[in-house]
């Protein structure tokens, strides 16, 4: 083994600590022999290499030793099948001569992996024993080491690299294995490598035992469950299969166990796992195997068989060895159908981590597609023993990427792993299994998904940064040898260390770019330091964690540190074995959550923005706790909950008025609804708004709220929706049910928020309704509750005005249970209470699915809320299989006019389902979605991701939730949704089109890509005066096909698209950009100095071989909003760069799926508006006076007389027709006015005909102009109105003229008596001080 002598033990050398159980390797070492090095420097090398072999247990069967030495030439010093003794070993080393030459390093590596990692140069890699190289080198290479090391490191062989002196690091980075912090060691000259000795072989011998147990044969326990009721051929046929296996498979107590049962009504066991140990006994077993008689007309209940095997045949004490690593098997071999549901039993066995293979002796192949683990679904006998078999040695289930990962493209990606002592070597394997297929079902690379890695025990380390690995493939061979240490747990340290260390930009994170950040904890057990704050502080930065507990992980510790909502982001298992069952559920949730904030988080809040603009009034009051177990950084939270909020509202006296009230033992009015007028001014207050501290007594502070809403009234004038938000840490230590009934008898709806410690009965109580309370264990978790909240408040006037159909499609399946079923009903429920039901409004229509379907009610049968509502509680579950897509063919008929639908309005399908359909569902919903219905695909728990995109056609309306509880979270999303509308706003744009000619693209789908521009350009109204379209094609240079002045209308530019041909070349799309400049000028049809919105889209398939960012930069900055497709590889990155949002990237995996982002950017580019208010000329203020007569327009303060009449005058540069002008005032005693006048000649006058104090104040005009179906306003400086008393200056009006008249007076007589004289030096000064020069004077006296 690793290990080393007395003697070096003696010396301190080497603990054999790492070096235990390394026993068995075969190590290779390159060394550089070039004449760089010189004789001295190569003895010390000699020494290093005696002192290693020295400390290792030499011998056949265990560690062997190769050298190779190189410079221009490979020289083969001795092979690892040439010295199987330390003796003769040594003898070697001591006497291989020093070589000489140039440095070529690359080509040596080659030498190694053809002449030395080869079983007949005595390497055991096929006897799965771990093969290491460790290069040593002190200079760059004159050939190529990247493709040469890779190759070798592919084959499976772990290179170390040792540089010495002025050795190229980079180089030998690309050479050594990755982590570099692991493979690669760095020192000053060649006398220094004794001292490097001990580090290297505790990190070989790590490595060794890592790749060890990633390179050790994986046995499995597998059990046969076969149905008593097959013929008697076919249950021979089973026995011979058993046989032929036991007799193929290694069989042994340590190795494969094999197991037997057979079911009718009840199940007979016949052979348990543990059983026997040997091969020969469990032979013996197979054939005293005799099929049971089945009593007349016994059932064969599969389902109930299930439900024994995973309570009964899979436990420690009947030989499982899950908890060991051993994967399980169960093989179900069917004769017939089940005569019991088999449905949930199913899935219950797969959730325990156990594979089922499926044999179909005359069952269906539906049901045993419900039972089989995919793809181990078989029909036939023929040849069944060799595919058993290749399934059972599989140690590496074929990870598939599913269609949410596919599209799941850009995030970085950091699991924080527990290595301590608590978890085991044994356990520790099946977290790199698990880890291991995790990463390997993402788009790993680094323009897309980044990984990371920390492990941690008491201390936290860095195995994998984000920009560590280049390569997929080796960042899984690595996963497979990370290191295990064992030790204490300190999860918060670990957590902070993420943050500090992991998630930043120079080690590879993309969060500046925009990119989304995830941390995935996996732990089993209770953290010895605290998780909150860490937690929480990782969540501020932007990081969505996921919390995953295995065994006796603190559940509490657990909802700490998962994002909101905790039911989405947390994930337990009760053993390690079971984590195989999560990797399906937390992978599909990973990605649908990233692909969820890619596409459709900014357009939730887009279309909570637009339903919010309908919310033309409304008074809104936040109740804020402030007492002392609240920390600073939490309040800090509170505040910026607020601030987000009220950005979404359009807030004015006459809109939304928002007002805050904190409390500890009493309340404390911060600012009433009246004090702050426009959003800028509130975000002002809110910011200023100071922690005081103390008790919490939530009842009184309710009680204050009754007085501020009868003064919202008073102020109002009439009545408008009224809102409370209250926000709280902890148990009021008042009552809380009588105040909160009393706020709500005023007709407030009231929201209730704990955080941390609130009483939950105390929430329920203040908000009176469930669904308006909320909890979240910390307050970062804040603002993805914002959106729940709000979304609440806009939805009634959202979806005041809109007429539509609303169908209903949900699965009543046996594998939903009938609380599910439940959830499914109140799910609907929810949605139809917020629509506007009615003959002329909305109408919905159920329908029900499984095998079959069952029309609950059309859409033209009940035209009133209560009487929908009541069929749905009506309804009973149909308990059968999942036909998914015949249902969505039938239900296409009822929208139809002739059957109830109406389609020449919004209609839209909601389809439900929890699993995978056993029909085809893309051609039938592709059928509906072009009559026009808008198709959202909810699935949950068990659904297909793949075919719930058939489903919608478009990722935006696919939802999905881990469980039906789940689907409380998106009620309000969905009802917002379905309510925004939709029709395309931009009725006048500039489009132009830049779409890649390069080689990349067949000619085949360069036809494609220019149909899909068509269908682009007819999804607007393209005339002179609308839609202008512009074209231009690029490869190595640009081809200018046609300016936006060129062609105004839809047929010339289609007919001009399809005629262009493809010139081919390379992929510039940073010259592309900065070419395409020149067509948003005025000469080429660019009407940006109008307002009109300026559109780019480029369509592309390959990175660029130029820079992007800068040219990128100067489109958006000319105001252009810039859209990219992207194609199959193209790099996700630099669309982001080029558009510099991710709301407008899209990619498809190829130009035929196209067609399915046309719409999503056909919808973008229609919600896009020019920023006019950027361009918006700033107006002018300016005042004048009937006592002074003079403007002060260019001044920052004016004074008037009291009595006397002034004008506040407000102008604006020309620019937009018409216009109106708001002159606001705010008076010394911060008390608000404002008044409006229409804009004349883009000017507006304001008279104020007596001047009084109460007009002392700041006054600004604010210019409102509507173009292009958009309102847009700029404002003046302030200009400050002084109000005085007019006597002093009466006082100042005639005395100081006086004096300066005398003062004149008498200088006139001065001058005339010194006439003729020549003034004295004194005389001189003092007329020079009265500003005669004396020299004029002079002149003056010789006349």
């Amino acid at each position: 083994m690793f290990q080393c002598d007395d003697g070096l033990q003696a010396e301190g050398e080497l603990t054999s600590t790492e070096c235990a159980k390394a026993n068995v390797a075969d190590m290779v070492f390159l060394v550089d022999g070039s004449s760089s090095i010189g004789i001295s420097n190569f003895q010390e090398v000699r020494k290093f290499l005696r002192s290693v072999v020295t400390g290792l247990d030499i011998g056949p069967d265990k560690v062997r030793i190769g050298l190779a030495q190189y410079s221009d030439e490979t020289y083969q010093e001795f092979l690892l099948k040439d010295h199987m003794d330390k003796t003769s070993l040594l003898e070697a080393v001591d006497t291989f001569q020093y070589r000489t030459g140039g440095t070529e390093t690359g080509k040596a590596i080659d030498f190694l992996q053809t002449q030395y990692f080869t079983e007949e140069a005595g390497s055991r890699a096929g006897q799965r024993v771990p093969q290491i190289a460790v290069v040593i080198t002190d200079g760059d290479s004159t050939d190529d080491v990247i493709a040469p090391a890779q190759r070798l490191r592919q084959q499976g062989v772990i290179v170390f690299g040792i540089g010495v002196g002025a050795a190229n690091l980079k180089e030998l980075e690309s050479i050594a294995n990755r982590p570099p912090e692991r493979f690669l060691s760095s020192i000053s000259n060649y006398a220094a490598l004794q001292t490097l000795k001990d580090s290297l072989l505790k990190t070989v011998c790590i490595s060794v035992e890592d790749q060890k147990q990633a390179l050790a044969e994986r046995f499995a326990d597998i059990f046969f469950l076969v149905d008593s009721g097959v013929t008697a051929a076919e249950f021979q046929q089973i026995r011979s299969i058993l046989t032929r296996l036991a007799n193929q498979l290694n069989i042994g107590a340590s190795a494969y166990r094999l197991g037997w049962a057979q079911y009718g009504q009840d199940v007979k066991v016949e052979h348990l796992l543990n059983a026997h140990q040997t091969k020969n006994e469990t032979l013996n077993d197979v054939k005293r195997f005799r099929q049971r008689k089945l009593q007349p007309n016994e059932p064969r209940n599969l389902g109930k068989a299930l439900m024994y095997a995973s309570t009964n045949l899979f436990t420690s004490d009947a030989g499982s060895r899950a908890e060991q690593g051993y994967r399980p098997f169960l093989v179900v071999i069917s004769g017939k159908d089940s005569d019991d549901p088999v449905y949930r039993e199913s899935r219950l066995i797969k959730s325990s981590g156990i594979t089922v293979v499926g044999l179909s002796l005359g069952a269906s192949m539906q049901e045993m597609r419900i039972v089989a683990t995919p793809p181990y679904i078989y029909q036939s006998v023929t040849n069944i023993v060799p595919i058993m078999r290749a399934a059972f040695e599989t140690e590496e289930a074929e990870t598939a990427l599913t269609g949410d990962c596919k599209a799941a493209k850009l995030a970085d990606i950091v699991f924080i792993v527990d290595g301590s002592g608590s978890i085991g070597a044994p356990n520790f394997q099946l977290v790199r299994s698990f880890l291991h297929s995790i990463v390997k079902g993402l788009e790993v690379s680094p323009s897309r998904v980044r990984v990371g890695i920390v492990m941690y025990n008491e201390i936290a380390t860095a195995q994998v940064y984000l920009n560590t690995f280049k390569n997929k493939d080796e960042l899984l061979k690595y996963i497979k040898i990370l290191p295990y240490h064992g030790g204490g747990t300190q999860t918060g340290e670990a957590l902070k260390f993420a943050l500090e260390k992991v998630f930043i930009k120079q080690k590879g994170s993309r969060k500046d770019s925009g990119v989304q950040q995830v941390a995935v904890v996996i732990t089993d057990g209770e953290s010895q330091d605290s998780v909150s704050t860490p937690a929480a502080e990782l969540r501020r930065a932007g990081v969505t964690v996921y919390a995953v507990g295995v065994k006796d992980a603190n559940r509490a510790q657990l909802v700490e540190m998962a994002s909101y909502p905790t039911n989405k982001h947390k994930f337990i298992v009760d053993s390690f074995a079971k984590l195989k069952s999560l990797e399906q559920s937390l992978q599909k949730s990973l990605c649908q959550n990233i692909l969820r904030s890619a596409i459709s988080v900014s357009s939730r809040g887009n279309a909570i923005k637009e339903g919010c603009v309908q919310k033309e009034e409304a008074d809104i009051f936040f109740l804020i706790d402030e007492s002392g177990s609240i920390y600073p950084n939490d309040f800090k939270d509170m505040k910026k909950f607020m601030i987000e909020f009220l950005n979404t509202f359009n807030i004015g006296p006459q809109h939304v008025r928002i007002g805050v009230v904190k409390y500890a033992h009493s309340p404390d009015l911060e600012f009433d609804l009246t004090a702050h007028s426009d959003v800028k001014s509130l975000e002002n207050a809110v910011e200023a708004i100071r922690q005081i501290g103390g008790g919490t007594e939530t009842g009184r502070a309710l009680t204050s709220m009754v007085p501020h809403y009868k003064r919202a009234l008073d102020t109002r004038g009439h009545e408008v929706p009224e809102y409370l938000v209250v926000i709280t840490d902890g148990k009021s230590a008042d009552e809380v049910k009588v105040p909160a009934e009393q706020v709500r008898a005023q007709g407030v709806t009231v929201y209730a928020i704990g955080v941390k410690s609130a009483d939950p009965v105390q929430l329920l109580e203040i908000a009176g309704d469930p669904k308006r309370t909320f909890f979240v264990n910390h307050f970062d978790n804040l603002t993805p509750i914002k959106d729940d909240i709000i979304t609440d408040i806009c939805s009634t006037e959202a979806c005041r005005d809109i007429q539509g159909d609303i169908f209903f499609l949900t699965d009543s399946s046996e594998s939903i249970d009938e609380e599910e079923f439940q959830k499914i009903k109140d799910f609907m429920k929810f949605v139809i209470s917020k629509s506007t039901i009615g003959e002329n409004k909305v109408h919905v229509g159920v329908m029900q699915f499984s095998t079959s379907y069952n029309l609950e009610f059309p859409l033209n049968q009940y035209y009133s809320k209560d009487d929908i509502l009541r069929a749905i509680d009506d309804m009973k579950q149909m308990n059968e299989a999942t036909s998914t897509g015949k249902a969505i063919t039938e239900v296409s008929r009822y929208f139809d006019a002739a059957r109830g639908g109406r389609p020449g309005l919004r209609q839209n399908l909601i389809v439900i389902t929890d699993g995978k359909a056993q029909d085809d569902v893309r051609g039938p919903a592709e059928a509906l979605r072009n009559k026009g219905v808008e198709i959202y695909a909810i699935g949950v728990k068990n659904y297909n991701p793949t075919q719930l995109k058939e489903i919608s056609g478009y990722s935006h309306r696919v939802y999905s939730e881990k469980d039906f509880d789940a689907l409380k979270d998106l009620e309000t999303e969905l009802v917002l949704e379905l309510c925004t509308n939709t029709v395309c706003e931009k009725q006048q744009a500039d489009l132009v089109f830049l779409l890649d000619q390069s080689s990349s693209f067949s000619q085949e789908v360069y036809t494609i890509m220019k149909k899909i521009t068509t269908d682009l350009v007819n999804s607007f109204k393209v005339s002179e005066n609308l839609v202008r379209v512009g074209l231009a094609q690029f490869s190595d240079d640009v081809n200018h096909e046609f300016y936006l002045n060129q062609f105004n209308s839809q047929e010339v530019v289609n007919k001009h698209i399809l005629n262009m041909t493809q010139r081919g070349g390379n992929t510039y799309i940073g010259l592309a950009l900065d070419s395409i400049r020149g067509y948003f000028e005025a000469s080429r049809g660019s009407r940006i100095s109008a307002g009109i919105s300026q559109n780019l889209v480029l369509i592309t398939d390959g990175s660029s071989h130029d820079d992007v960012e800068d040219a990128a930069d100067h489109l958006r900055a000319l105001g252009i909003e810039v859209f990219a497709i992207g194609i199959e590889d193209v790099h996700d990155l630099e669309l982001l760069q080029i558009t510099g949002t991710p709301e407008r990237v899209f990619t498809v995996n190829n130009f035929g799926r196209l067609d399915e982002v046309k719409q999503k950017v056909v919808e973008t580019i229609c919600k896009s508006k020019l920023h006019i208010h950027d361009k918006l000329f700033q107006p002018n203020i300016s005042v004048s006076s009937s006592m002074y007569g003079v403007s002060g327009a260019q001044q920052q303060g004016f004074q008037v007389f009291r009595g006397s009449a002034f004008t506040i005058s407000c102008s604006v540069q020309p620019q937009y027709p018409g216009g109106s002008f708001q002159l606001n005032f705010t008076s010394i005693n911060s008390v608000n006015n404002s008044n409006s006048e229409p804009a004349v000649n883009h000017t507006a006058h304001f008279l104020f005909p007596v001047a009084e104090p109460a007009h002392q104040g700041s006054y600004s005009c604010v210019y409102h102009v509507s173009a292009f179906s958009q309102d847009f306003s700029s404002e003046s400086r302030l200009l400050s109105v002084t109000v005085t008393d007019p006597e002093p200056f009466i006082i100042r009006a005639v005395v100081l003229p006086l004096t300066q008249l005398l003062g004149i007076v008498g200088l006139y007589f001065y001058c005339k008596a010194t006439r003729g004289r020549r003034p004295s030096r004194q005389e001189d000064i003092e007329l020079d001080y009265l500003g005669v020069p004396a020299e004029e004077e002079g002149a003056q006296g010789a006349e």
